[in-house]
């Protein structure tokens, strides 16, 4: 197998009517089957969300109809460490009930 190929994780989708009031909901049960180098999460629904990387802590805000990308690799900057998110990470979600629409996560990694 090749090395230092950008392989695309599998899109995963919630429909933001199942999002729990409060509690979080997960993207990916299994985590994701790679370490990222790259994530975009898009809010295609008509609610404000919050993901989580552990379950605990929410880590990033996404208005209705926003999206964000982090380039993980970019974050390691002075140090020059290798960057990515941890291969298995489950990626959670909170919102309100009752949305319409839905929140897609799509990401990179090497394999």
């Amino acid at each position: 197998m090749l090395s230092n190929v950008i392989t695309p994780m599998e899109m995963q989708s919630i429909d933001a009517a199942t999002l729990g009031l409060g509690a979080y909901s997960t993207f990916n049960d299994a985590g994701i089957e790679g370490a990222l180098c790259f994530i975009r999460i898009t809010n295609d629904s008509d609610t404000d969300v919050y993901i989580s990387y552990d379950g605990v802590n929410d880590h990033e805000f996404i208005e209705a109809g926003e999206r964000i990308e982090v380039y993980f690799q970019a974050n390691s900057a002075p140090t020059n460490y290798v960057s990515k998110l941890k291969k298995y990470t489950v990626i959670y979600i909170r919102g309100n009930a009752q949305s319409t629409g839905y929140i897609y996560v799509a990401g990179y990694y090497n394999e």
